[in-house]
């Protein structure tokens, strides 16, 4: 019998895929017309129901070293600090004031001589931050406007190179025009697009990472900080455990963020988990055991195996059913009262739970570059993928598709697989959604 290989997050292993894009924007340059004393000056409404922490930060860039003085007032309530810029690199900047009310934040830059300033990702706004957060011991003021976690840890959009107006009158003596680039990629966790640099890893948005494609964490530093380090683990939830389960299964297999899961961003609120728990009553579908939370199965319905992704029409199990289901289709596991039942719930149509078949727009994915996930999964997953695909569509044959593309690439995926014994290769500890979701609340 094989033993089963201890659930781990598997950060090193999910590193190397190729699912975080970098992209290049240019940000946005002020030039002095004449040399002296030089200010930028931004304004944003501030929407507030009652006062709170608003943060301001952003990243600076400039052609010689020079100190930039900034500072953020809403009502009154002020916070500032200075920046000293090297030359031809961008960093980063961020100061807070702890409790401001609703109003106009003024956010002012200034230095001295002729130099330009290049900016990008310039905002301010009230600070969100879930009770996971502001109610740890630890949890202060002071180590969240830290200059080591700001201002990413202010959690604002860095995705545009101004998120504010210019005071045009004040910034007369300033003239705009494009400057020079900056490369983004997306937080894996909170989905906001941030600065790095690919030449000096882990200075801006991201801690380095060696064995990354980008060189970088697939966290910023902010969710790396709060939510992910095991500093806070003790405090996650339900939700985040599972989130953070699935996440990592679903970009080992279909190579993307899970598209339901992005949809949730209030960490407040319910997560996917919770919705579905409560959709079911709190009750295991099969058996109707009363579940807690942190004891629910969450399963895709359509299993993972055959490219269906976590959604809103997952279904709630308690462990033992959810190992009994594994990768099941629907029709493969309940009666035909339990599916009329489960349509009712989990809003998939009788059709939808009957066929038997893979995720159509899955497998084009996979169709249309057929090397890049040959390249990218393991070789017993795509031999499990390619065998799954050929059972419930037997004209399509991923490793013919492959010896046709790239006969090299498909000489090593065969060598690899004959390797392994076959009692190894079987049905996979990447694609077992029952094996990964029995053990993912000991993360």
């Amino acid at each position: 019998m094989r033993r089963l290989a201890k659930q781990q997050r598997n950060d090193d292993y999910a590193s190397r895929r190729d699912y975080q894009k970098i992209i290049s924007k240019r940000g946005i340059s002020f030039a002095p017309k004449a040399a002296g004393q030089q200010e930028l000056v931004l304004r944003k409404i501030i929407d507030t129901e009652k006062p709170s922490r608003v943060g301001f930060g952003g990243y600076l860039r400039s052609d010689k070293p020079l100190v930039v003085d900034y500072e953020v007032v809403v009502n009154g309530e002020k916070a500032t600090g200075h920046i000293s810029i090297d030359q031809s690199h961008w960093w980063r900047f961020g100061c807070m004031i702890d409790s401001a009310s609703a109003g106009s934040a003024v956010m002012t830059l200034r230095w001295s001589g002729k130099t330009p300033l290049h900016v990008w990702g310039l905002n301010a706004g009230p600070i969100k931050l879930s009770e996971t957060i502001t109610k740890h011991k630890d949890f202060s003021n002071e180590l969240l406007r830290a200059s080591h976690l700001a201002p990413e840890t202010f959690y604002l959009e860095h995705e545009n190179p101004l998120n504010a107006d210019i005071v045009e009158d004040v910034s007369s003596k300033l003239a705009s025009s494009p400057g020079p680039a900056i490369q983004l990629k997306k937080c894996s966790y909170d989905g906001r697009m941030l600065p790095l640099d690919s030449k000096r890893h882990g200075i801006l948005a991201f801690h380095r990472h060696k064995a990354k494609l980008t060189k970088h964490q697939n966290e910023c530093r902010a969710c790396k900080k709060w939510r992910i380090n095991n500093h806070f683990n003790i405090l996650r939830t339900a939700d985040q455990f599972h989130e953070s389960s699935a996440i990592n299964r679903e970009r080992r297999l279909l190579l993307r963020e899970p598209e339901i899961l992005q949809t949730i961003k209030d960490r407040k609120g319910d997560g996917l988990k919770s919705i579905i728990w409560k959709k079911f009553d709190e009750k295991c579908f099969v058996c109707g055991k009363i579940l807690k939370l942190s004891e629910v199965q969450l399963d895709h319905t359509r299993p993972l195996a055959y490219l269906w992704p976590i959604d809103q029409h997952a279904t709630c199990l308690c462990a033992v059913h959810n190992n009994e289901k594994r990768e099941k289709f629907p029709s493969d596991f309940y009666s035909e009262q339990q599916l009329q039942r489960l349509s009712k719930i989990c809003g998939l149509s009788m059709k939808q739970l009957q066929v038997r078949d893979v995720n159509e727009h899955e497998l084009k994915n996979i169709l249309k570059d057929v090397q890049t996930f040959a390249k990218t999964w393991e070789p017993r997953t795509f031999q499990a993928i390619a065998r799954r695909v050929k059972e419930v569509r037997p004209s399509i044959d991923l490793f013919d598709l492959l010896k046709l593309t790239d006969s090299t690439l498909h000489a090593y995926v065969t060598t690899e697989i004959a390797k392994r014994p076959p009692a190894v290769i079987a049905d996979d500890l990447a694609l077992n959604d029952g094996t990964l979701e029995t053990t993912n609340n000991a993360e």
